[in-house]
């Protein structure tokens, strides 16, 4: 009797690679990427809104710096006015609706030079939000709140 090589009970390598030769196995890929690929999207989208999360605040948080700083050197702006420069000058990100007034302290005008000026930013996260605000055990914030302190020149 010959035997082939490597070939043990089973059939060993010798039968596995003449099965792909003749085009059998090519079933088992195919079921593997099906199971696959919908935990490779999820990933991705998870991965997508975190980012998104990350950018957000970010974009807060230079928004919140950047209209202290205009209180800051304008100590005759009230908070209507700082309102109006976030408004006009937020990252394209953030600049809608979900964007809310900011809250300027102290409110009263003229602020005095050497007088801590704070200024206070949020935006509301759920309208960007895709995979909501709980996804898997994971929770995502719906406010991101940045409040940034300078002092009045």
């Amino acid at each position: 009797m010959k035997r082939e090589p490597h070939a043990g009970r089973s059939g060993g390598p010798a039968k596995a690679s003449a099965a792909f030769r003749h085009g059998r196995g090519n079933g088992q890929s195919l079921i593997e990427f099906a199971i696959i690929l919908p935990l490779l999207l999820l990933m991705t989208l998870v991965f997508l809104q975190l980012i998104l999360v990350g950018a957000v605040a970010l974009a807060v948080n230079e928004a919140a710096a950047s209209c202290a700083r205009y209180a800051a050197v304008n100590p005759t702006l009230d908070q209507s006015a700082v309102n109006t420069y976030l408004q006009n000058n937020a990252s394209p990100l953030i600049a809608d609706s979900y964007l809310a007034p900011v809250t300027l302290s102290p409110s009263a005008v003229p602020r005095t030079t050497g007088t801590p000026i704070t200024v206070t930013v949020s935006y509301d996260l759920t309208g960007k939000l895709v995979l909501g605000s709980t996804f898997m055990g994971i929770v995502f914030p719906t406010t991101i709140t940045i409040t940034s302190t300078m002092v009045s020149e």
